[in-house]
């Protein structure tokens, strides 16, 4: 049990949102939940970035999914979401940026710009008048990225194949598994399962994944992959 008070400004909906709650519920850490509409002008006077995840421990607010984990990972270092070894930690941090750079536009593409994937939405931000303006906000700023970013401007067809090559590249980096990194310092004696271990790049990757498989098309896509299948079930059990 940790002594520390920890308050997490928690999106359900967000990606990010779900690496860190992975993270704390890894690292078995007490929280609060919070939910934070009505709450983003105060995180933003206070963290510079009016987003979340936002975290407070005793009081200290920190913001951005990675500088949390790896805060997380200094006041509560076991177990560890970074590897010892200086070559797999590079790639732990490769995979995360990745992840969190790279993925997320293809995860917000079918969940905001394509038909399909943005029809729920509204039902998230509820029928208030506040919440369909909070809705229509989020809608014209996120749309905005993604064309900023890049990817609404390609060709649906472009998109689809985008996604395609990062699935592949999935199923292939978690071959044979059971996580994206090797731990091959623990004991002999211990199976691949249980010597191996996820870390800060698996709760990124996790994330996006999860916000992915939401999605109508994203859903479909993953369908068929047995090593994310099997991903998907042994980090839902950490």
């Amino acid at each position: 049990m940790n002594s520390a008070r920890i308050i997490f400004y928690d999106w359900p909906y967000s990606p990010f949102c779900m690496k860190v709650r992975a993270i704390l519920d890894y690292k078995q850490l007490e929280y609060e939940r919070v939910n934070p509409v009505g709450r983003i002008g105060a995180i933003r006077r206070r963290g510079g970035i009016g987003k979340v995840p936002a975290i407070e421990i005793d009081a200290e607010l920190i913001v951005d999914s990675t500088d949390i984990a790896h805060e997380l990972d200094r006041r509560f270092p076991d177990p560890p979401l970074l590897p010892v070894d200086p070559r797999e930690r590079a790639l732990c941090h490769a995979i995360e940026d990745w992840a969190d750079e790279s993925l997320y536009f293809i995860g917000l593409y079918y969940r905001w710009y394509e038909a399909e994937g943005r029809k729920p939405i509204p039902r998230a931000f509820g029928q208030s008048p506040m919440g369909r303006i909070t809705y229509r906000f989020y809608l014209r700023r996120i749309l905005g990225q993604l064309r900023g970013q890049g990817t609404s401007r390609k060709a649906p067809e472009h998109v689809a194949r985008d996604l395609e090559r990062h699935l592949d590249a999935i199923e292939a980096m978690l071959t044979p598994g059971p996580y994206l990194l090797p731990e091959p310092h623990r004991g002999a004696h211990l199976s691949p399962e249980q010597a191996a271990r996820p870390y800060l790049c698996d709760f990124a990757l996790w994330g996006q994944l999860n916000y992915l498989s939401r999605t109508p098309v994203g859903g479909k896509a993953i369908k068929g992959r047995p090593a994310i299948q099997n991903y998907f079930e042994l980090m839902a059990l950490r």
